[in-house]
């Protein structure tokens, strides 16, 4: 798909992973029609079982970039670091010319959400796959100002 570098989106329906899928559902359950969800809508104490696996990043524009606001704690012990705070063009293999940052910059321009398999990466390779779930939510003016990211590591 165009922007994606050759990521393959899949529907939320091949998901296999339960905690990809009920933040899809979450996601889904804020929008009112086709616009992505009010951020002002978005409360993690709803979905307190999701609470481990999500990310939250702030957007920024001109230029584009995307600070890690939250990072939940399965996320962090699969992953490298602990990245909350920084932006992502503060972290190596992260910046502008990576796969996940352009994944960022698709949603946040396309106001669509990204569901996927990529690749895992970090220092737990007994991780067959992973699935994520990239989602847009809107301040009142109808641009994308925080994307959520779910991500669940599975075995097989």
């Amino acid at each position: 798909m165009d922007g994606l570098g050759g990521i393959k989106l899949i529907q939320a329906s091949e998901l296999n992973s339960e905690i990809v899928r009920g933040a899809v559902d979450y996601w889904q359950g804020k929008r009112t029609g086709a616009a992505p969800p009010l951020t002002d809508s978005l409360d993690p104490l709803e979905v307190p079982r999701l609470l481990p696996h999500l990310m939250l990043k702030d957007v920024r524009r001109d230029p584009w970039d995307f600070r890690y606001r939250v990072v939940g704690t399965t996320v962090r012990e699969h992953s490298r670091h602990n990245w909350t705070g920084k932006w992502m063009s503060e972290v190596d293999g992260q910046g502008a010319s990576s796969t996940v940052f352009r994944v960022m910059r698709w949603v946040s321009e396309g106001r669509q959400p990204a569901i996927f398999r990529p690749p895992y990466v970090g220092p737990h390779k007994e991780f067959k796959y992973c699935e994520a779930a990239v989602m847009p939510w809107c301040n009142r003016e109808g641009l994308v100002n925080r994307v959520l990211v779910a991500v669940d590591f599975l075995m097989g």
